[in-house]
Formats: structure tokens, C-alpha cells, sequence
């Protein structure tokens, strides 16, 4: 399948690896079809395209990635919402919001996480009271070592995204 697209412009995809997120995302009702890939090779993001809005993206994260104790519990109700049975059967990920000019402020929406069963590619954005829809990604005492480091990788790379 080949989709046009506002910022990758013409995508060849696989119709199987679609992800039908039922009722949307928070703020997105009408974008129910998705597709995921890698932001760069060998990222820890990805993006999150669109196909029924061509110019909405989202960069995403798989949350343990970053929070190797993270829990989330998915209700009985979306569970069934997606047809999902078994926990070895789900994809979780998390939008990412990077503010502009500070990617040292980069956060991950962990109340809101993205729930797909990867059997069936179908998926619902579900809500977690005790997470916080804007926790930092970077620890403050990296922020200043990789960040403020005028010869770091990360500066070098903020220097070429600030171009």
C-alpha cells in the first residue's frame, strides 16, 4: 500500500503493520490508523504517523526504554476493548513532547500510554491516574553533564537540530 504523506511524503506499507487505534488519540479523534517506525536507525524513538491525517506525527517511545520499573495495569474493559488476552501479547508506547530549542526538556505522557495487542494490530490510548502526562525523560543531573557540555554528542547534535 502507498500513502502520501506531508512530512515523509510517499510511504510503501505493509497493510498488516497498521495499528487501528479505536476512538483515536487524546485531542485526535479522527486519526484512527496509524503506522510506527524508527526515527533514526538504532533510536530508542520512533515516529507515529498518521495515515488518515497526513500532517499529524507524533514521536513515540517504548516507556521501559527509560523506566525499567515502570507497571502499567490495563483494565479488563480495555483489554476487551482490543481483543487482548495475554499480557505477552501487548505493545506499549508513549508520545513524547520536545520542546522547541530545548531537547534537554524532552517529556513522555505516562498517564496516557498506548496500549496495542500485536496480534490483531488494534489499539486504545488509556488513561493511568498515577503517572504524570509530562515526565521528564532526561534526570537533571544528566541534563547538565550532557547538555551544557559544550563538546558532548548530545550539544552537537542539539547545535545541528538549532540549524
Amino acid at each position: 500500500m502507498e500513502v502520501q504523506d506531508t512530512r515523509f511524503g510517499t510511504l510503501q506499507i505493509n497493510e498488516e503493520e497498521i495499528i487501528h487505534i479505536n476512538g483515536g488519540l487524546m485531542g485526535f479523534p479522527i486519526s484512527n490508523r496509524y503506522i510506527m517506525f524508527p526515527y533514526a536507525e538504532d533510536s530508542s524513538f520512533f515516529w507515529l504517523q498518521s495515515l488518515d491525517e497526513p500532517e499529524i506525527a507524533f514521536i513515540v517511545i517504548n516507556p521501559f526504554d527509560f523506566f525499567s520499573d515502570l507497571v502499567f495495569e490495563v483494565s479488563d474493559e480495555d483489554a476487551a476493548s482490543i481483543s487482548l488476552e495475554k499480557g505477552e501479547d501487548v505493545e506499549i508506547f508513549t508520545l513524547v513532547t520536545i520542546p522547541d530549542g530545548s531537547p534537554e526538556e524532552m517529556r513522555t505522557n505516562l498517564a496516557g500510554p498506548v496500549v496495542v495487542n500485536i496480534n490483531n494490530r488494534q489499539g486504545r490510548q488509556i488513561l493511568v491516574k498515577e503517572f504524570s502526562p509530562r515526565q521528564a525523560l532526561i534526570p537533571d543531573d544528566m541534563k547538565n553533564n550532557i547538555f551544557r557540555n559544550p563538546g558532548s554528542v548530545a550539544s552537537k547534535k542539539q547545535q545541528q537540530i538549532a540549524v
